[in-house]
């Protein structure tokens, strides 16, 4: 049975990149808002995340990945995932459906 997960990220120094998580955490879904309390855009990407590299969201916005609909399909790792934004703390809240 698939295990629900959800948290929220916020950014301890705008221009540094946060990990949703440290621990390997294999998921076949994701949704991600940018918080809707906001000021500015969040960015969401890899480890590489910042306001040239990453897609970027403004308050309310959502994202949508699909990862594994099959078995033979690839799964996501939430650990991949970052965000990072030009103005101390924003933030993102997320849930995913870990496999």
């Amino acid at each position: 049975m698939a295990k629900i997960t959800s948290a929220g990220v916020v950014t301890a120094s705008a221009g540094t990149a946060v990990r949703f998580t440290t621990a390997p955490t294999p998921i076949k879904s994701i949704l991600v808002q940018a918080s809707k309390g906001n000021g500015n855009v969040v960015y969401i990407g890899d480890s590489t995340t910042s306001a040239t590299t990453a897609m970027s969201f403004a308050a309310g916005e959502t994202l949508e990945i699909k990862f594994k609909d099959s078995a033979e399909e690839t799964s996501g790792d939430l650990s991949d995932f970052y965000m990072d934004s030009a103005v101390t703390g924003q933030g993102i809240k997320y849930i995913a459906v870990e496999l």
